[in-house]
């Protein structure tokens, strides 16, 4: 269990761009300015905004828009399970 809690520790971070200990809609413009036009158009990188703006919005559970690690862990339990 405890490589599973490391997996999303690690998942977390990665979408945690600002290294703000939450992931919020900062994260999702730090990607969008970060990125290369290439990049924009890439499948994948859609798909990465696309489930940042899915888990904020399901995933945040006091409203504030941004979610905490434990909120991020319960989300994708509840996802995965």
């Amino acid at each position: 269990m405890a490589s599973w809690e490391h997996e999303l520790r690690e998942m977390f971070s990665l979408h945690d761009k600002d290294m703000s200990g939450f992931i919020s809609k900062d994260d999702v413009i730090c990607m969008l300015l970060g990125a290369e036009k290439d990049d924009k158009k890439d499948p994948v990188f859609k798909t990465n905004l696309k489930f940042l703006i899915q888990v904020i919005k399901e995933a945040d559970k006091d409203g504030d828009s941004k979610i905490t690690f434990d909120e991020f862990k319960e989300y994708i339990n509840k996802v995965t399970s």
